[in-house]
């Protein structure tokens, strides 16, 4: 079975997709926010690498990400791969080569308008972490801001807000076309229309990789 890149714009559903990978076919989700978090708590050279990067508010550089990476991949070995969050930009599309082979790449493409609904109505419940929305009836809680399964009072993320989550999108818009072309020239790039139900969308990936 082939390793995975999910590449997406925020909001786009690679979590609940991830998850499906998961527990459908036994990939290994590695996310390359946890992969650096991980880091960050090695006393290694990395490590203080991204620290000494990320407290000063700047982007790690693609060299030390592709080394964190590297690292984790390690322990996975033989192992099928699914990476989301990576890469951010056309370089670390070209480095990732240099150490993730056989793989294919399935984009979750959503249009912004969507995506940001997604964003802005998303509650979260700090006890069992079970996820709504309060903008689509599917993925609303039965009684406003109490989880379902649990009772909880829910809660929304900090950082979703409306200009959080343009500045990200933007960031998204302005790499795409490039990684886009990368891996179209390469022949390994799938898009999948993620703004459907997240059953279709999880349908549609398994149509690839199957």
């Amino acid at each position: 079975m082939k390793n995975i890149v999910l590449y997406a714009p925020p909001a786009a559903g690679k979590g609940t997709q991830c998850e499906m990978l998961k527990a459908d076919y036994g990939y290994e989700v590695i996310s390359i926010g946890q992969v650096l978090r991980n880091q960050r708590s090695n006393d290694t050279e990395i490590g203080r690498k991204i620290i000494e990067t990320q407290d000063k508010g700047i982007l790690t550089p693609d060299d030390i990400v592709i080394k964190a990476l590297k690292n984790e991949l390690v322990k996975y070995e033989g192992k099928p791969i699914v990476i989301e969050g990576f890469p951010r930009n056309i370089d670390q599309a070209k480095l990732l080569d240099t150490i993730f082979d056989n793989y294919q790449v399935i984009i979750l493409d959503i249009p912004r308008q969507i995506a940001m609904k997604r964003t802005l109505g998303r509650v979260n419940c700090d006890k069992c972490g079970k996820i709504y929305n309060i903008y689509f009836e599917e993925s609303k809680p039965k009684v406003d801001n109490i989880c379902d399964k649990c009772g909880a009072t829910l809660t929304s993320r900090s950082d979703d807000n409306e200009n959080s989550f343009n500045q990200r999108f933007d960031v998204y818009e302005e790499n795409a076309p490039k990684i886009i072309e990368y891996y179209q020239n390469k022949g390994i790039l799938n898009i999948v229309d993620s703004s459907l139900d997240k059953s279709e969308v999880s349908n549609s990936i398994k149509n690839i990789i199957e």
